[in-house]
């Protein structure tokens, strides 16, 4: 049965459980019809399921097509500051973390999130990687910010923490070593 418009998906998203066709199939439709923005506008249904479940369909399209949410970043964010729905939010900081973000993104109010969540034991592990890879690009625009987040991170004791954020604590602290490293071989 194909999807007919954004009515048709929502309905179908609503669903408790929306299986890989479904998604699959509404994420087609999304690129036949190339609108994101009504996507999005379902990311802020009051059905849960709706909105997780769109976040969910967005999360399949290619970084290129992801690119038409930036005129929705600001939105987005709202979204990941603001849901009690940790699936949501998850998806949403998933979004977040495929955009190009620039200098001019850096909201000082969803900074200070990135830093309280990905240290927090009371987050869900996948936030807590999200955020602290969405902190390392927003702080890497200002040396002081970036010195700041490294001493953080480098002083956490990962033993508390789940993999995925010791992971994403040992790539990041890696990264700036791997770009001093080039530069000498460059030299």
């Amino acid at each position: 049965m194909e999807v007919v418009d954004i009515d048709d998906i929502r309905m179908r998203l609503a669903q408790p459980r929306v299986g890989i066709e479904m998604a699959l199939e509404a994420y087609a439709w999304l690129k036949r019809s190339g609108d994101f923005a009504a996507f999005v506008a379902l990311l802020h249904d009051g059905d849960a399921h709706v909105a997780r479940n769109a976040a969910w369909v967005l999360t399949k399209a290619t970084d290129r097509e992801l690119s038409q949410l930036l005129p929705a970043l600001d939105e987005l964010i709202d979204i990941a500051l603001s849901t009690s729905n940790d699936s949501l939010r998850r998806l949403t900081l998933n979004l977040i973390v495929r955009l190009p973000l620039t200098k001019e993104c850096l909201r000082t109010d969803f900074l200070d999130f990135c830093l309280d969540q990905m240290v927090r034991l009371s987050t869900p592990p996948g936030i807590q990687a999200l955020c602290m890879k969405i902190a390392n690009r927003l702080c890497s625009f200002y040396p002081e910010l970036y010195e700041e987040l490294m001493r953080t991170i480098a002083a956490l004791d990962l033993s508390f923490y789940q993999p995925a954020l010791k992971c994403t604590a040992k790539n990041i602290m890696q990264a700036p070593r791997r770009v001093n490293a080039l530069k000498i071989r460059c030299q």
